[in-house]
């Protein structure tokens, strides 16, 4: 029994030397070639907005400055997005300064630069880029600017004196920007929704009353051009912009100021309902656009009117996203569009716009009243995932 025992423990020892098991084995590092590495990086799901989507476009929202110093609000925006647009923080009303024109020394108007650095510090400041929107609108401009001596009661100027007034204006607040805060705008909305849903050009308009005609748009990119920096990008911003009659107008719009070298691309503000419109108007759109040559396309202003805020309605409006946020992904993959931002309209459904502007309770976005995440915000994120 003993030389068997002794034969079993030889055997035993044997089989460790053999096996390594008898002393801590060397680690050897596991190699992977390129090919490997790529294929795990595109395995780990990104678990954020602006990193599911950090290969395709930017992700960024429409805030006003103060959901930027509320901490918890901050916390979400950061997370998620890494561009920003001014819900109203700049558009005309909010930077003219009445004022400070009417004192003007050489008749020029005036900006309001401490509301421009509120906006603009608080981009930088978190690390964020913003779009510019907006510098020509026919809305929340300012019935004074467009009159004589700055003053709402006076008759409207000339044609001429507007047009120095828009160059003035534009130089100012772009010369702003770029100085104090460089690389932090990289987009303007240069005009905004200066065509018809029927066809031609919306003549409801100051603008279009004081020149007469539609001039008044190429004459806002031709100064835009020639004060920002090359690196920032100029685009033409218009809701229904899916719709064929307006289409029509804005392509040729576009084409005529992309021939001149006047514009970057075209804003699809997207403002869009459960049933309407349809992913193919928007991508007979995007490639209507995308034909007349190198233009971006940027969804400027996304949201979903949606009144049902049941299980079953929060379903609908993540399956209504999912769908077109795969049409706008696989455009931009394939190459059919050249898609360099998405911004929602609002963080959350208790700060959308659509609520008073429809008349009606509205869920529109990816957040609910409470700040929590939505159904269609886990259906943005998959498809951001999908590879």
């Amino acid at each position: 029994m003993k030389k068997a025992g002794r034969l079993a423990a030889a055997v035993f020892a044997a089989m460790l030397l053999v096996t390594g098991c008898g002393a801590p084995a060397e680690k050897k590092a596991v190699e992977t070639t390129p090919e490997q590495s790529s294929k795990i990086e595109q395995k780990e799901e990104a678990k954020n907005l602006k990193d599911a989507f950090k290969k395709d476009f930017k992700v960024g929202v429409a805030i006003n400055p103060y959901q930027l110093k509320d901490e918890e609000t901050k916390k979400i925006i950061l997370e998620n997005f890494n561009s920003i647009t001014m819900e109203n923080g700049m558009k005309p009303e909010a930077i003219l300064d009445q004022r400070a024109s009417e004192n003007s020394k050489d008749g020029m108007p005036a900006i309001n630069e401490e509301n421009l650095e509120e906006c603009l510090s608080l981009a930088k400041d978190n690390g964020l880029v913003l779009r510019g929107h907006c510098l020509v609108w026919h809305n929340q401009t300012p019935e004074w600017f467009f009159c004589e001596k700055y003053d709402a009661g006076n008759a409207k100027v000339n044609k001429e004196t507007m047009k120095k007034r828009m160059e003035s204006y534009i130089k100012k607040v772009l010369s702003f920007c770029q100085e104090k805060y460089p690389g932090v705008v990289y987009a303007w909305d240069v005009v905004n929704e200066a065509c018809d849903d029927g066809g031609g050009y919306r003549t409801s308009s100051l603008w279009y009353e004081i020149y007469g005609d539609e001039s008044y748009i190429e004459d806002a990119f031709t100064f835009a051009r020639k004060y920002a920096d090359k690196d920032v990008k100029l685009f033409y911003n218009d809701y229904n912009e899916y719709m064929p009659s307006k289409v029509s107008t804005i392509a040729e719009l576009v084409k005529k100021l992309y021939d001149k070298k006047l514009i970057d691309g075209v804003g699809f503000q997207s403002h869009w309902d459960m049933n309407y419109p349809d992913t193919g108007m928007i991508s007979d759109a995007m490639q209507k656009y995308s034909e007349i040559g190198d233009l971006e396309i940027q969804f400027t202003e996304v949201d979903m009117h949606n009144t049902d805020d049941s299980e079953e309605g929060l379903k609908k409006l993540a399956d209504r996203y999912k769908e077109f946020f795969e049409m706008i992904v696989k455009a931009d993959r394939e190459g059919k569009a050249n898609v360099t931002s998405v911004t929602f309209w609002g963080l959350s459904d208790d700060v959308t716009w659509l609520t008073s502007f429809k008349g009606e309770d509205s869920y529109p976005l990816l957040f609910d009243e409470s700040h929590k995440k939505k159904a269609c915000y886990d259906s943005v994120l998959a498809v951001g995932n999908e590879k």
